[in-house]
């Protein structure tokens, strides 16, 4: 038997429908499918696998994953599952048809509209870590900023060390580094020739 949708569609939040995936984007899955157009999990999944699009499409829209799902007396069997986008979702339902279905394609265009719209007024989040830096003067804490977690705070007498760890740069960080070096050395020896040049001439 087919899953009932445990609310009339009319009811449904935009929440019951979709999610933000661990990749930040919006999508559903077969299993929310399965639930909301009353259809048997396995037939959704054999018409995901069955679509005739490219595997450009297939690969950008959809992404298997494994569930833990329970069975009763406490044991559980994996379940696989497929999350989609919403290209992929309307490419899945597309041949979908009746009322009911009409509706809660319906439902699911809009959630996806609503949910685009929430995110993008949505101001951006801290990150979940970040480091902080405070100066104390006097001490009395005059100055708090956020600095990024790749930032090094170190002394002048101590930066040759960095050099010396072989795993802290990659070699295209160390080229720029020595490009850099080798610029700033190259303009201080110009300006001390024309100190040197100036000077013999008084």
């Amino acid at each position: 038997m087919p899953i009932q949708s445990a609310l009339p569609i009319a009811q449904l939040s935009p929440s019951d429908l979709i999610f933000i995936s661990d990749a930040n984007e919006l999508v559903t899955d077969s299993l929310t499918v399965s639930k909301h157009f009353n259809k048997q999990h396995k037939d959704v999944l054999k018409k995901i696998e069955s679509l005739d699009c490219s595997d450009i499409f297939t690969s950008a829209n959809f992404c298997a994953y494994v569930q833990k799902l329970n069975i009763g007396n406490s044991a559980v069997r994996d379940s696989k599952a497929y999350q989609m986008t919403k290209d992929g979702f309307m490419f899945l339902v597309m041949g979908f048809t009746g009322k009911r279905a009409a509706a809660v394609k319906e439902a699911y265009i809009n959630a996806f509209n609503q949910m685009a719209e929430q995110l993008k007024k949505k101001p951006a989040a801290e990150p979940l870590s970040y480091r902080i830096m405070t100066v104390i003067e006097n001490g009395q804490a005059i100055e708090s900023k956020m600095i990024p977690n790749d930032a090094f705070i170190i002394s002048k007498s101590h930066l040759a060390q960095l050099f010396n760890d072989l795993n802290l740069f990659s070699v295209d960080e160390l080229l720029a580094i020595s490009s850099s070096v080798n610029k700033s050395i190259a303009e201080i020896a110009k300006v001390q020739d024309m100190r040197f040049k100036q000077m013999k001439k008084q």
